[in-house]
């Protein structure tokens, strides 16, 4: 039969299984009249339309030439690993298309096996090394990003290979362990992850990413339980930070068994990760950490990562049950105390809330107080004094409830009342809010956004403006009884307290890092000197235990900028009782010349002393 009519009876057949590779128009260079076509058919496309090309170009062969064109063409194809396609030509083996019946049923399976399949967990090697896939098809599919792309891809090309390319195919699923997969072709082995939960992942997709910690122990315990491939668990761990892991993390999951979900769970649960848990059931007590405290994290990062001494936290976090060992291993392996610090936030990031608080805890334990102050609210204690008609004929004193007015306060502000508007319109404006109301006297704790907003609540108290406004509120509800007014009393040392835990500003920490060189040969650190410095026994210690005088000197100076800012006059003040005038001397000129060259850093600094930090303030009604 001349090569037009076996194309023209098998035209179908051959559209489906020919693969216009590189490789076979290549070969086909050096066929008499199809040579001239080539480069047209190169032009197409898709696979689809080259084929149909080629078979075009082959139909349009001189008679005279189709039995030489048609031997070229056949030995062409099989050069290039297409016998099947060769025996609808001319049978020379057993290799046939694929059946109807394989090619329809990949077809209708098309959408659930590119669901689950992952071409990269070593599918493709196989399928090479088995001689059904050409090096050509396996750099196709390595060249799509996509995931989901390159599953299509891996089948596409499959239906055009033999009909015992099936089989291979699915012994390739087994070798590579996606068992799930292979349930879907036959019906046999793992079911693939359940709808719902695959839903579940997804929805859920972005807070993953925010706070699981797939390295502490979650990708060692999937690829143990050998739910994931040891290439999957390579690529988790490949990415450059978390939540990019924790992403791929993800995204391996949803294409795996469903009993891989259950492990998970169990993994997070193992781990400590149980606000994880909480994120996909609903179940349990531990959440993430809110949404406010991460919010903290990330504007104060700058501040908090630049003043914490990650040695005097690692061992406390550890007992509290914030950090694992891997924790402990990340943060230790870090080159400086900065990238310490930086990672120490991120872990925190993405923990539980209870963490957090207990993260919290450990700052104020272990010398952090004014870490702990940027994070959380401070509390400024207070009392107000109850003004009675001095009638007492006329008002006994006594009859002013003291507990009533408490719990009316207390209504008030739970309710938000309309007659505590203008007390919380004016606290809101100024970062602070009303917290708690307590009875015992009537105590009532502010929180305040910054240290402006303490520098604010400052100002309402001195200004008499706090009494004006909870008079007005408050002593109408008793006023037949006599009570005439209501009298905020704050001590100096409440507000003092918290102005002493501020960070330390841009132009004392430059300042101090800035006099290093010139302060190792000059400074002597000395017990007289520390003995007159607020410092913990171990940053004491790590100063003491330095290698040389020199790197004493440079690790007191690196301490020092990580303390509140009152350390940086205490430096001073102990230089200059040790007699090291001159190195004071270094130090302060240093700081007033930042200062110049800095004239932001100065704005802040006076903005800070007239507006002030995040407080909480608690107010003492005495009857």
């Amino acid at each position: 039969m001349a090569l037009r009519e076996k194309i023209e009876d098998n035209y179908s057949a051959i559209m489906r299984c020919l693969e216009p590779s590189s490789e076979l128009l290549g070969r086909l260079r050096s066929v008499a009249f199809v040579k001239d076509h080539i480069c047209s058919i190169r032009q197409q496309a898709t696979i689809d339309d080259k084929s149909d090309a080629l078979l075009a170009a082959l139909l349009e062969v001189p008679d005279d030439l189709q039995e030489s064109v048609m031997n070229s063409f056949i030995a062409a194809l099989r050069s290039s690993g297409q016998d099947h396609v060769a025996n609808i030509f001319h049978q020379e083996s057993d290799k046939v298309p694929m059946s109807d019946e394989h090619y329809l049923f990949l077809n209708k399976k098309m959408h659930e096996i590119c669901q689950f399949l992952d071409p990269r967990d070593g599918l493709i090697d196989y399928l090479l090394s088995s001689e059904v896939f050409t090096s050509a098809n396996s750099n196709t599919v390595h060249s799509i990003l996509a995931v989901d792309d390159m599953a299509h891809e891996t089948v596409r090309i499959l239906q055009r290979k033999s009909d015992d390319s099936f089989q291979t195919f699915i012994c390739a699923l087994r070798e590579t362990e996606q068992y799930h997969v292979v349930h879907i072709i036959t019906g046999d082995g793992k079911l693939p992850m359940l709808k719902e939960r695959r839903k579940l992942l997804q929805s859920k997709k972005e807070e993953l990413e925010m706070f699981c910690d797939p390295e502490n122990g979650i990708v060692s315990a999937l690829a143990a339980a050998g739910v994931i491939s040891h290439r999957a668990e390579a690529r988790i761990r490949n990415k450059t930070n978390l939540n990019d892991m924790a992403r791929e993390l993800v995204e391996t999951l949803i294409r795996e068994s469903d009993d891989a979900f259950d492990v998970f769970i169990k993994a997070l649960n193992k781990t400590g990760q149980g606000h994880v848990t909480y994120i996909l059931t609903g179940e349990g007590d531990s959440q993430p950490v809110s949404e406010e405290c991460r919010t903290k994290l990330t504007e104060k990062r700058s501040a908090i990562v630049k003043s914490i001494y990650a040695k005097c936290l690692v061992s406390t976090l550890i007992s509290k049950g914030v950090f694992s060992s891997h924790d402990q291993h990340r943060v230790e392996s870090q080159l400086s105390d900065t990238e310490k610090g930086e990672l120490m936030i991120d872990l925190i990031a993405r923990k539980s809330h209870s963490a957090f608080d207990r993260f919290i805890d450990t700052l104020k334990e272990c010398h952090h107080e004014h870490v702990a102050g940027v994070l959380t609210n401070l509390e400024v204690v207070g009392e107000i004094q109850i003004q009675v008609d001095v009638d007492e004929e006329t008002v006994p004193k006594d009859r002013v409830e003291v507990s009533e007015l408490c719990d009316n306060m207390q209504q008030a502000f739970r309710d938000n009342d309309t007659q505590v508007k203008m007390i919380n319109e004016t606290l809101i404006s100024n970062g602070i809010s009303v917290s708690d109301i307590e009875h015992g006297s009537i105590i009532i704790k502010f929180q305040c956004r910054d240290h402006a907003a303490l520098a604010s609540l400052k100002k309402l108290y001195f200004s008499n403006k706090l009494d004006q406004l909870f008079t007005e509120a408050f002593a109408s509800s008793c006023a037949d009884k006599g009570l005439e007014a209501l009298n905020l009393k704050i001590a100096d040392d409440e507000f003092e307290r918290h102005n002493e835990l501020r960070l330390i500003t841009d132009e004392h920490h430059k300042a101090l890092l800035s006099s290093k060189e010139l302060l190792v040969e000059k400074l002597i650190v000395g017990d007289e000197l520390l003995d007159r410095l607020s410092l913990c026994p171990r940053r004491r210690q790590t100063i003491e235990r330095a290698a040389t005088p020199q790197q004493q000197v440079k690790t007191l100076l690196d301490i020092v900028s990580r303390q509140p800012d009152s350390a940086f006059t205490q430096l001073l003040n102990a230089l200059r009782a040790t007699e090291q005038q001159g190195a004071a001397t270094i130090i302060s000129d240093d700081s007033s010349e930042h200062a110049k060259k800095c004239p932001a850093s100065v704005f802040r600094k006076m903005h800070a002393e007239g507006t002030g930090n995040t407080t909480e303030v608690a107010l003492n009604i005495n009857s």
